[in-house]
């Protein structure tokens, strides 16, 4: 058997592809760290009830709503939310989570739409919400350390309503000027 010299050049192209590929898998391994480390997101709502963002292969992230414990998931797939110092109303992706959940008993409350708006006084004259906010609110919306436009509007701060206790949440960031933003 006869074994031939390599080349130098062979030698260093082979090498620095090697290279290339092992900075291309340290790059997707950081990246992917990255993205699922981004789906632990969460907000805790006056009620004491969380709305955390959790890992789905099929949507690339969705929101859970979970009870004051933080570990039973009430609602998955929540789209939109209006809420008080009592109450959350879901509207979900998946329809059998729409609907009322009331933080006292961590547990969905079994009554159609205009009963639910009627009993956790979330029914405002006009449709809307009359929680923290007037408005149907994304929980993405909702986190904390968040900036304009990625936060509600400040018109849509509920100060008039006098029945919520918790008045720091209508101290939060709020984006000024017309809803939607314009674009730049």
């Amino acid at each position: 058997m006869t074994s031939r010299r390599r080349s130098l050049p062979g030698m260093f192209a082979r090498y620095m592809l090697l290279g290339l590929a092992g900075l291309f898998l340290l790059w997707a391994l950081v990246a992917g760290a990255r993205l699922a480390m981004s789906y632990q997101e969460s907000v805790t709502l006056p009620s004491g009830m969380q709305l955390r963002r959790e890992f789905d292969w099929r949507h690339s992230g969705r929101w859970d709503l979970f009870a004051r414990n933080g570990r039973t998931r009430l609602a998955r797939d929540v789209e939109f939310v209006c809420f008080n110092d009592r109450y959350v109303f879901v509207r979900s992706y998946e329809r059998p989570f729409t609907g009322l959940y009331d933080a006292e008993t961590d547990s969905r409350v079994p009554v159609n739409y205009s009963d639910a708006m009627e009993i956790s006084g979330l029914d405002k004259p006009g449709g809307g919400c009359n929680g923290f906010f007037t408005g149907w609110v994304g929980p993405g919306l909702l986190l904390d350390n968040r900036r304009p436009p990625f936060v509600p509007p400040c018109t849509w701060r509920n100060v008039d309503n006098e029945a919520l206790r918790d008045r720091a949440w209508l101290e939060r960031p709020c984006a000024p000027g017309p809803w939607p933003p314009e674009r730049q």
